[in-house]
């Protein structure tokens, strides 16, 4: 396997990292999982160690012999493994500096000859607008959302993380959920339906647990993020605290596109929708019916990483340049 014969597309979210190997077409053959490999989340070394063990994963299927495990250190261990191409997408790429430092690890791993390391958020505008240009969207553990003009001309809005945005994100979802069920707890407001399903999502009997499950150092930002999707599905059955929360995350994720749209001076721009959330019913068309901007088709992108495969593709042909 020493002829470089294959594409990596790594996809790494706040919640978990998929890597596909496809051929030199894009036909995807094999996939690898790891878990969140959000650098500002999780930290360098368990954020490269999460990306080696997908990596690691979706080789061995085509290698049919399991590589060596999956570290955070080592040099060139995949010189060997026939990737003509890469790209990593991943959340926590928010900077030129934050680039740099996963560009110089994929050097160390001898990973690729050609390689781009880009945000998340492009591998959605990649999946989901046929001509490379319009709008992304991805609301998940996090959110972001990146434009893009016909001739070239990029604009990115949000993603600033937990503590400084994220807004409509599934950890801005969650706090502002808790925050209302703990308010119901000690009746300030009435949300009976959002506390006991927040209680029964985390196994917890009585609503003073949830400051110590919260607070407890193995909850991580994405089980937090995760209780989203429990109060996306309860506002689309109607209940008054859940559809609050959701109204609210609506706007602001509305809010995303049309400053977009603004900043690049777009004319009905497609639109593609990434993130676990933006596959539930409840959030994506309120959403949808708060943006003011006329807007051109609207693609759920389901498999981002299809993203990356593409991108790794026009890299191997040369219409690929990463900035």
């Amino acid at each position: 396997m020493s002829d470089a014969q294959f594409l990596l597309a790594v996809d790494g979210g706040g919640t978990n990292t998929q890597a596909l190997i496809a051929d030199a077409g894009g036909t995807v053959l094999a996939r690898g999982l790891g878990p969140s490999s959000n650098l500002h989340n999780v930290g360098l070394e368990k954020g490269f160690l999460a990306i080696a063990t997908a990596i690691e994963g979706a080789l061995a299927q085509v290698k049919g012999t399991l590589p060596a495990a999956a570290t955070a250190s080592g040099s060139g261990r995949w010189r060997s493994a026939g990737i003509a191409a890469a790209c990593l997408g991943l959340a926590g790429v928010d900077s030129s500096a934050d680039e740099a430092q996963v560009s110089q690890w994929v050097k160390e791993q001898a990973l690729a000859p050609r390689f781009a390391v880009v945000n998340d958020s492009e591998l959605v505008l990649a999946a989901g607008t046929p001509a490379g240009w319009g709008v992304a969207l991805i609301s998940g553990t996090g959110s972001v959302c990146l434009g893009r003009t016909a001739e070239g001309k990029s604009a990115r809005v949000g993603g600033w993380g937990p503590l400084l945005g994220d807004e409509g994100s599934g950890y801005h979802i969650a706090s502002l959920a808790l925050r209302r069920a703990t308010q119901a707890a000690d009746e300030r407001r009435e949300a009976p339906a959002l506390l006991k399903a927040i209680l029964r999502h985390w196994k917890l009997t009585d609503p003073t647990a949830l400051i110590r499950h919260v607070h407890d150092p193995a909850t991580t930002t994405a089980d937090i993020a995760g209780l989203a999707t429990v109060v996306v599905d309860l506002a689309g059955r109607n209940d008054p605290a859940a559809m609050e929360v959701v109204a609210e995350a609506a706007r602001d994720l509305a809010l995303h596109i049309d400053t977009i749209v603004r900043l690049l001076r777009l004319t009905r721009p497609p639109v593609a929708l990434g993130g676990g959330l933006m596959l539930r019913g409840a959030l994506r068309k309120a959403m949808l019916a708060d943006v003011k901007s006329e807007l051109g088709a609207i693609a759920t992108v389901a498999d981002p990483p299809l993203g990356a495969v593409v991108l790794a593709r026009r890299l191997l042909q040369g219409s690929f340049k990463p900035s």
